[in-house]
This record gives structure tokens, C-alpha cells and sequence, in this order.
């Protein structure tokens, strides 16, 4: 690491505005040693010590795949279009890098074709999806960054977008043309993934899962910004149930034509009971009516797997009710 970052080093033969930081060095030291002890290790480092490039080299030099994950959007735009290539230059070596985002940024083919069979738009989205269609036929990635202002309709992407509650993975007809499939076979290429914490949290959920993992196997990982990793893993390995999410488990399964109406009524019920409440957190002694929905859920479930199922769609839809049964019985169980 010395030769590399110390006085008369690489960097600074190959930068011009190079300046020796003796912390710099020997954090690239303990990340170094950590990566080839296979431990941990944990450092705080002050603005304008270079950390990014102190663990970039190390996390190259390893030799096997690496995961960088940071908190938000701009550390991960600035690692890989300015930290990489600025690393490139220096060492005069091509690295192979990726970058994933969270789930929902990519668009999921089969919900594309069944909003377009459905038809049923506003005059507004109408024209943005028609938009979106036709970038669907051109886009490489699926990224909606790409759409510009036209993928700024939240509601309408929602739609569309690729998140876990409603794919089919490996069963998905258009599972070999996915955006995320493709996504990942890149980041199989990679020596060095640049991904966000909710995104690594969001892979270690359901690796244990039949939905297909969204990151490739890696050897570590190295946390930038790790102060936010507490909030966001609780976000992913915490249970939450809302009215919204049972609304789409409902919506969804009528279009299957699967019987839910007594989910719908006991829902109504039970989400009706925190109506009077205030914003903000309340103890709730009594939690009328979540035994019913609970035991409706259930029925649901059993009779959803009673369904032919030549597609997936009715395993995931039962696996939905699954999942909601359980949380909803955590809470129950206090």
C-alpha cells in the first residue's frame, strides 16, 4: 500500500494534485489485511482522506468479486463514474465493474405486456405509456433513469417496475430476457459491484427464497456510509403489513380470479379499527378483528394452491398470502 499511495508512489507519479495522507495509507492497510484474513474491521474517516481509492486498490488487489455498498445514489454515482475510472487511469488498467440499483428502477417485461393487454389508462398515462413501450423495445438496461422526465409518473411506473411481490422468478416466461437477469450476468463479469444498501439487503431477504437472487456471490463487502445500515436492514428483516399491501394482494388475485372476497371484508374490518387513531405511534392493547383476517388469509392460501398453476402466478399470489398470514400473526403474538 505504501508503494502505491505513499510519497514518490504510483499516485503520485500519475497525479498531478496528489497529496500523502498517512491515514489513507493505513486504512488501505486494515482493509487490506481484513479482505486477505477474511475479518472484519471498522473505520471512521474524516472528509478529504481519500477512503473511497483507500479501499477500491485493496478490494482489486483481492482477486475475487467484491461488493460496495453504499448509502445513497450520489456515493454510488460517484464511485463508479468518478473513483473507477480515476483508478483505471492511475494503475493503466481496464477493471470490470457493474452497477445495480434497487429492484424497483428496473422494468419487469411480463407486467409491460399485461398493462398493454389490459389497456386501461388515463389520457396522461396513455401517452407516457406508449413512451415507455417504445423505449422497451430499445433499452438495454430497463433502467428508468434512462426515461427522463417520462419516467417521473410514480404511480404508473409502480405499475411496472420489478419488485419481489409480484415476480415470478425463475418461472417468469421472459425470466432469460429479464432486465435484472441481465443485470446480474453483468455483475457476474464484474470484479467490483458498486450496489446500495437496500439493494444488498433486499438480495440477502430472499436468497433463502425461490425468487431469483438479484446480486451475484461475492467474497466481502464493503460498507460506505454504514452509519445508515441499521434503518435499512430493519426496513428489510422487519415485518410490516398495511392496507395498501393487502389491496394489491386482492386486486391481484381477483384478475387471477381467485376468491378473496372474504379477505377484502375482513381487511376492511381489521384497517378500519386504526381510523380514529392520530399520526404518529400509538400502543395498541387489542387488535380487533386480526384474527379473522389472519384465518381468511389462511383459506385464501390453501385455496389458491388448489389452482392449476402452468404460469407461477398462483404459487407466487399464494406465497404473498403466505407472508402476510405470518406477519400479521407476529404482530398478533406481540
Amino acid at each position: 500500500m505504501q508503494d502505491f499511495f505513499g510519497p514518490g508512489g504510483v499516485l503520485e507519479q500519475r497525479l498531478e494534485d496528489y497529496e500523502y495522507r498517512p491515514s489513507q495509507v493505513r486504512m488501505a492497510e486494515a482493509v487490506h489485511r481484513a479482505l486477505e484474513e477474511q475479518s472484519h474491521v471498522i473505520i471512521e474517516a474524516g472528509t478529504g482522506t481519500g477512503k473511497t481509492l483507500a479501499y477500491l486498490l485493496p478490494a482489486l488487489l483481492h482477486g475475487r468479486r467484491i461488493l460496495v455498498s453504499t448509502g445513497t445514489k450520489t456515493l454510488q454515482d460517484q464511485i463508479f463514474y468518478k473513483d473507477i475510472p480515476l483508478l483505471e487511469r492511475v494503475m493503466d488498467r481496464p477493471i470490470q465493474a457493474a452497477y445495480l440499483k434497487g429492484r424497483n428502477n428496473y422494468l419487469c417485461r411480463l407486467k409491460l405486456e399485461t398493462l398493454h393487454a389490459e389497456g386501461l389508462f388515463g389520457s396522461r398515462e396513455l401517452r407516457n405509456f406508449q413512451s415507455i413501450l417504445d423505449w422497451a423495445q430499445q433499452t438495454e438496461t430497463g433502467d428508468r433513469a434512462e426515461l427522463g422526465s417520462m419516467g417521473e409518473d410514480s404511480e404508473l411506473w409502480a405499475r411496472m417496475d420489478a419488485r419481489r411481490d409480484r415476480c415470478l422468478g425463475t418461472k417468469c416466461k421472459d425470466y432469460n430476457r429479464c432486465f435484472l437477469t441481465l443485470m446480474r450476468q453483468k455483475a457476474m463479469e464484474a470484479d467490483i459491484v458498486v450496489v446500495n444498501h437496500h439493494l444488498f439487503f433486499a438480495d440477502l431477504a430472499i436468497r433463502k427464497s425461490d425468487a431469483a437472487a438479484i446480486l451475484p456471490d461475492y467474497s466481502a463487502v464493503i460498507f460506505d456510509e454504514a452509519h445508515d445500515l441499521e434503518d435499512v436492514a430493519t426496513e428489510y428483516f422487519g415485518f410490516h403489513v398495511s392496507n395498501y399491501r393487502l389491496a394489491e394482494f386482492i386486486h391481484d388475485a381477483r384478475k387471477l380470479e381467485a376468491d378473496v372476497d372474504v379477505v377484502s371484508r375482513a381487511a376492511e374490518r381489521f384497517f378500519n379499527g386504526f381510523a380514529l387513531l392520530r399520526e404518529g405511534r400509538h400502543p395498541i392493547r387489542r387488535l380487533d378483528g386480526i384474527d379473522s383476517l389472519i384465518g381468511a388469509l389462511q383459506e385464501a392460501r390453501h385455496s389458491i394452491n388448489q389452482k392449476k398453476d402452468f404460469s407461477g402466478e398462483y404459487e407466487t399470489l399464494a406465497r404473498r398470502a403466505g407472508e402476510l398470514e405470518s406477519e400479521l400473526d407476529i404482530f398478533r403474538s406481540g
